[in-house]
């Protein structure tokens, strides 16, 4: 039972209606009083006619798309994929379903494959939280928050995502680790070590480096550690290309870290310092520019710059085309 405080006073008394068993509607005339402004000698009730706290939040996937330019509703609705902390799948995942549909059919749907045309999302993906360095929960009270804008400033804002995705399954709680972001860091040191050694070892005369896809790259492999190479790095592709697809985004950071760091730079570099030419050299630049657009989802600033300055290509990393 609803409705304003003066009817429903008719049938029970204020001590139940103050515990919670009505639902009262204030009237338009009401005057609201907050917490710190009450008067102890009068009575008060919290409003309780209100929207739910994430109502406005739970219009996301769609709001931003008819808000936005004319047509990206009809190209980008329903989206594919939605990644949240596990937290608040029911506060605000939930919601966005519900609405969603509700939008998008105006009335109620036992159609499967009519809802799965208006469901906002196909996936969700859920991800940990990131608790103090002792893995206790974040809480001012406690005093143990950890500033990401400071820990950003300190090691870079590519040093702390790639940190936070290496080594932890997806859905899964982490402490802060200081070791691991000295770790990320320390990689992509090495990323710029690697930009420089093959600026330092471009043949004389040779022009900006051209972009190659693994295909026409097979063509400049003459050598056998090149064309090795090559394939390993199809292989490798493929593999965090199917990481990515399933939502693996730990073991796509693994493998990146030890094949870029191990395989690219402490064995494939190391055998063609003594044999740089035009065809080892374009070899060499490509693979290491797939590894950037690799690297790219996970650390976008960095690689970014890198691919900037050495001049690949005609477009930015972002809109380059993904390794096949």
């Amino acid at each position: 039972m609803s409705g304003q405080l003066d009817e429903i006073l008719k049938t029970h008394s204020w001590e139940e209606i103050e515990n919670g068993l009505q639902k009262v509607v204030a009237p338009i005339t009401a005057k609201i009083v907050f917490e710190d402004q009450k008067e102890k000698n009068k009575k008060y009730l919290p409003e309780t006619d209100t929207f739910d706290t994430w109502f406005s939040s739970g219009q996301w996937p769609y709001v931003t798309l008819k808000t936005s330019k004319p047509g990206d509703f009809e190209k980008f609705y329903p989206t594919s994929v939605m990644e949240t902390g596990y937290d608040i799948l029911k506060a605000w995942v939930s919601r966005m379903l519900m609405l969603g549909l509700y939008v998008a059919n105006g009335k109620h749907v036992t159609d499967t494959k009519q809802l799965e045309k208006t469901v906002p999302f196909r996936d969700v993906v859920l991800h940990g939280l990131v608790n103090d360095p002792l893995g206790k929960k974040m809480s001012k009270s406690k005093g143990n928050v950890v500033n990401p804008l400071e820990v950003a400033d300190q090691y870079g804002a590519d040093t702390v995502r790639f940190a936070l995705v290496y080594g932890t399954g997806l859905g899964n709680d982490q402490a802060m680790s200081y070791a691991k972001l000295d770790a990320a860091r320390k990689f992509t040191n090495k990323l710029w070590n690697m930009a420089r050694f093959l600026e330092m070892k471009k043949p004389e005369g040779m022009g900006s480096i051209q972009s190659l896809s693994l295909h026409q790259l097979e063509g400049f492999a003459i050598s056998q550690p090149d064309k090795d190479m090559v394939e390993e790095v199809k292989r490798f592709a493929k593999e965090i290309t199917e990481y990515l697809e399933k939502y693996q985004f730990n073991l796509a950071a693994e493998r990146l870290y030890e094949f870029s760091w191990h395989t690219f730079a402490d064995k494939y570099i190391e055998d063609v310092k003594s044999r740089v030419d035009t065809n080892s050299y374009t070899v060499l630049a490509n693979i290491y520019t797939i590894l950037l657009e690799l690297l790219h989802p996970f650390m976008p600033f960095v690689t970014e710059e890198i691919y900037s300055q050495m001049g690949i290509g005609d477009k930015p990393l972002i809109v380059t085309s993904w390794p096949k």
